[in-house]
């Protein structure tokens, strides 16, 4: 490559890759120039994020690479602001731009946070709580989060007892989140035991079997009070069960399926993995097993909206429209103010024939979204 050539890049995985790496600005854009990009009552200058130098990602020496001020670098840059200003003020204006954005954007930074796991748990740390900055109430960023302080403690870290604390604090708000979920109940217990308070720890054990007696992952609690905890980290089934939910909504949607087929088997009340191994499925177009590990998910987890969401997409990849229009419905009554929701009520509403219906629920989207991809796609299936 000449050191004249331009060398073009996909803005938004880049970006996404360095959201703690890149380099964060603070863009002094005119009003006229403001409009472009954030509305008028966002306070103070425009946050952008640049990635780190391109010859670090292995471009030839002199390539140049072409950078505009786009929608991406704005969003990215307001998340990375938001994870690190002090600012209540601001924190609270930046928080509203990034889910006028995308009201998704908490699950989205999740997601980042499970491709970090295995490679750096300080920056799968930082997202997690960043997802927690825009959603405190987001019971899997509270139980991820909870992990890598564990984790991090469990790998020799000075300050161990300050790790095991925090683990302790974010579990105990997962429980009050979920109480019905085993994983986070034992969770806790194991932190407790590694502070020297078994006692505790087995108490807390044996609360959630007399509270829960139907709960999700009952097994778990039981095989921990029958063989107790060791002195260590994570077991290789959470191992197994972080690394396929980064393949499932990653890249390798097979190797999630393989890795938690063995998982359904062993903990078959568990809706985080039906969830996840029906996603898998789903992205690889096993399209009859995802609708059965899906609806097996929201049986075992009623309330919670997501498993809607990717069984609602599974009806609709089998053009099954009236069960696709039920799901979204019960999404919907779970999160009434999710553009997404909305989108897939109207795909299926156009499915059954229904075009005022669906021209109604995906209008209400481009109000709060006009620019979203799924809203335009939608918008196009209208058009057609």
């Amino acid at each position: 490559m000449s050191a004249n050539e331009t060398q073009e890049v996909d803005e938004g995985a880049l970006l996404r890759g360095h959201l703690f790496a890149g380099e964060l600005i603070q863009l002094p854009l005119p009003p006229e120039a403001r409009g472009q990009f954030v509305p008028e009552w966002f306070d103070g200058e425009l946050p952008a994020l640049l990635y780190p130098p391109m010859g670090e990602r292995g471009l030839d020496d002199g390539a140049t690479v072409e950078l505009q001020v786009s929608p991406y670098t704005i969003y990215y840059g307001a998340l990375r602001e938001l994870a690190e200003t002090a600012d209540a003020d601001r924190s609270d204006s930046l928080r509203k731009l990034i889910l006028e954005w995308n009201p998704n954007a908490p699950q989205e930074v999740v997601e980042l946070a499970r491709a970090h796991v295995e490679q750096d748990l300080e920056t799968a740390l930082l997202h997690y709580e960043l997802a927690l900055e825009m959603d405190g109430d987001f019971y899997e960023a509270t139980q991820d989060a909870g992990m890598c302080e564990y984790a991090l403690a469990g790998a020799g870290d000075a300050d161990r007892e300050e790790r095991l604390g925090a683990a302790e604090e974010y579990f105990r708000r997962a429980i009050e989140m979920r109480p019905e979920a085993a994983l986070s109940w034992w969770s806790l217990a194991r932190v407790l035991n590694d502070q020297g308070v078994g006692e505790d720890a087995q108490a807390v054990l044996q609360q959630y079997l007399a509270e829960y007696p139907d709960g999700e992952g009952r097994e778990m609690v039981e095989e921990a009070l029958a063989q107790g905890f060791e002195m260590q980290g994570p077991t290789d089934e959470q191992v197994a069960f972080i690394q396929a939910q980064q393949m499932a909504f990653g890249e390798d949607p097979q190797g999630a399926i393989d890795l938690l087929q063995p998982l359904a088997q062993a903990y078959p009340e568990s809706a985080e993995i039906w969830f996840v191994l029906g996603a898998g499925h789903r992205r690889v177009g096993n399209a009859d097993e995802a609708e059965r590990c899906l609806r097996r998910a929201a049986r075992l987890a009623p309330t919670e909206p997501f498993v809607q969401l990717e069984l609602t997409r599974a009806y609709l990849d089998m053009e099954q429209w009236k069960p696709a229009e039920t799901s979204a419905r019960k999404a919907l009554e779970l999160d009434p103010e999710n553009p997404g929701f909305l989108v897939l009520l109207g795909r299926a509403l156009l499915g059954l024939g229904d075009r005022e219906g669906a021209e109604e629920a995906i209008g209400s989207a481009q109000e709060m979204v006009p620019d979203d991809p799924e809203v335009q796609e939608a918008l196009a299936l209208l058009e057609a």
